[in-house]
């Protein structure tokens, strides 16, 4: 791993670095300790508080994020102490800030959500990139739109993507990325019982689950009809858990789309977690936005099955290397209903 500040000073020595990579976010998180000396000016640089310095991150040749230093931790001793330094990816920074006044008003009627995009980031040094799956939907207006002066530019920007089924996320070199998911990616691995892994687990929530989800609208002043939609989820087939909820905004036409949005909102309650002494698979690291297949009887997955890959954490020391993926069913983010994949073939278990 190399790490490289303000693009062109690089970091020689540093430990226990730890690099989230996310899919479903503006900001990837890194963080590393080193020991700080006040005698070496690049080291006065990278430590100095409040200047936000650009930081890229870098493994073999590859870029794996462009962000900001967020914050520095210092400490004195007996012995000499490590130094931390966190950050986040560029587009980060749209979490933690406003909307600012010389931007306003607040409403905009009949823009683009590119158009919106664009004019909420023109004052930070990164720009926006279309996926061209979203292009279409990224250049249809909408009618009026207002954000809340209290509101992040993210929570804006997500609110106006979700309505599009657009995620709203980044790209390595640290511009704010409109796309859809690749859940329809040949898997780049399969993991079988525990190897190559080092642990796997999953975990099934099944307070957060129901069996039937009914979304519903009223009609309002404006004309917009009464509409009703039932999404069933093939996790839980045998109980009644009813779920009623009430679309604040759209026509009846999304009523059913809101619906399947309840329901893939509810099926991020499985969660897959593999933790692998491998960064990469044929000399890539592991990303986000990629297919794996799993089979292990151990968790309950008798079959193979696939998984999305939503993030992906990339632990370091002098010591070892660990990968965490966390997974969830590629139908979370492609819209489709998913099988149930904990059926059991009890004719093949007992004759395997």
């Amino acid at each position: 791993m190399e790490i490289k500040v303000k693009r062109h000073y690089k970091i020689d020595t540093f430990n226990k670095f730890s690099l989230l990579l996310r899919y479903d976010s503006v900001a990837s998180a890194f963080n590393f300790q080193m020991y700080f000396d006040p005698n070496d000016s690049k080291h006065r640089m990278l430590f100095q508080p409040g200047h936000y310095h650009e930081l890229d991150v870098i493994h073999n040749n590859e870029l794996l994020v462009r962000g900001w230093i967020l914050s520095q931790g210092f400490g004195v001793g007996p012995d000499k102490v490590l130094s931390s330094v966190n950050g986040y990816s560029l587009p980060g920074v749209l979490e933690d800030c406003n909307i600012p006044i010389d931007l306003y008003p607040l409403q905009s009627d009949q823009k683009t959500l590119r158009e919106i995009a664009q004019r909420l980031v023109s004052k930070f040094p990164f720009g926006i990139v279309v996926d061209p799956s979203v292009a279409s939907l990224m250049d249809q207006k909408f009618d009026t739109s207002t954000a809340s002066e209290s509101q992040s530019i993210k929570a804006y920007l997500n609110e106006l993507a979700s309505q599009k089924n657009i995620i709203l996320t980044h790209t390595a070199d640290g511009n704010l990325l409109f796309t859809k998911p690749k859940t329809r990616r040949s898997p780049i691995f399969h993991f079988e019982n525990n190897q190559p892994s080092i642990e796997m687990s999953l975990q099934f929530n099944g307070q957060g689950m129901h069996s039937h989800i009914w979304v519903q609208k009223e009609a309002d002043i404006e004309g917009g009809n009464a509409g009703q939609e039932l999404k069933r989820n093939p996790f839980v087939p045998y109980v009644f858990r009813p779920s009623v909820k009430t679309q604040s905004s759209g026509d009846d036409v999304n009523t059913a789309e809101a619906a399947q949005n309840a329901l893939q909102s509810e099926l991020k309650n499985i969660v897959l977690t593999i933790k692998t002494n491998m960064w990469e698979i044929d000399g890539k690291v592991i990303k986000p936005n990629n297919i794996i297949t799993v089979r292990n009887p151990e968790l309950y997955l008798f079959e193979t099955s696939n998984w999305f890959i939503e993030s992906v954490q990339l632990d370091g020391d002098e010591t070892e290397t660990v990968a965490t993926l966390t997974c969830v069913l590629p139908e979370v983010y492609n819209g489709n209903i998913p099988p149930y994949i904990f059926e059991v073939n009890e004719e093949k278990l007992h004759s395997s």
